[in-house]
């Protein structure tokens, strides 16, 4: 069954997809996960309401999956580390308050390939 997204969800998954997108030594990432090379895949996101006296908005976690060559994953988490601190993302009707990467699990088979996932935690608030 499909996930109901929000319009806020919706604009920051396009945004980060954007943003990856937009880095070109992504570009053999961004193609056919079943194919042979690497792969960045979003696997899950949710989100939820979040609000303080002032303000209001969306707490959401993104899930990402990177599998290739070992030297290829981890050049490309150390990438998303360094895009993702401080992205330039374009929400209209929302800004992004925060974005954080909180966690990162990897697994090393026996033929050097690498299987990465990642979670990213972010805050958008309505303007």
């Amino acid at each position: 069954m499909r996930k109901l997204l929000t319009d806020a969800h919706v604009r920051l998954l396009r945004a980060m997809r954007g943003a990856i997108a937009a880095d070109v030594w992504f570009d053999p990432w961004l193609g056919d996960p079943t194919a042979a090379g690497p792969s960045l895949v979003i696997e899950d996101f949710s989100s939820e309401p979040w609000a303080s006296l002032t303000f209001m908005g969306m707490r959401h976690r993104v899930d990402i999956r990177l599998r290739g060559p070992r030297g290829e994953v981890e050049n490309a988490y150390d990438r998303l580390r360094s895009l993702m601190t401080e992205p330039d993302i374009d929400l209209p009707g929302h800004f992004l308050a925060e974005i954080e990467m909180v966690d990162a699990r990897g697994e090393i088979h026996a033929d050097d390939s690498m299987q990465m996932s990642l979670r990213y935690e972010a805050l958008t608030i309505e303007e």
